[in-house]
């Protein structure tokens, strides 16, 4: 948020509620708890997501561009079908086994690179 010395300060209770649409723009929602909740098709834009904790949630034919997703744990997730493309994958580790080792070893055994 650009001045929040200016922002209000409110806590909002919404239960059963359709907000289809609404728009949240300089807000914060620090510390916010969304739980069974629909978010298909929505958007985030410019959002500091530093400690988000993501559980039991469906990402299918989500996109993900120019994130830093450094020093993330993905575990327990279905991956099929995921791309990685254009990607610093310094320190990357599948299962403990850095993933340049892989592509190198894969590179070397193929004749590709």
């Amino acid at each position: 948020m650009a001045d929040e010395s200016e922002a209000g300060s409110d806590r909002l209770e919404i239960d059963n509620m359709y907000l289809c649409g609404s728009r949240f723009t300089r807000v914060s929602l620090k510390d916010a708890f969304f739980g069974d909740a629909h978010l298909m098709g929505a958007e985030l834009n410019d959002v500091n997501a530093t400690g988000l904790k993501v559980e039991n949630v469906n990402l299918s034919d989500a996109r993900f561009h120019d994130v830093n997703l450094s020093n993330v744990t993905i575990s327990a997730a279905n991956l099929s079908g995921l791309s990685i493309q254009h990607a610093n994958l310094d320190g990357m580790t599948i299962d403990g086994i850095a993933v340049t080792d892989m592509l190198d070893l894969w590179q070397r055994t193929n004749g590709e690179g």
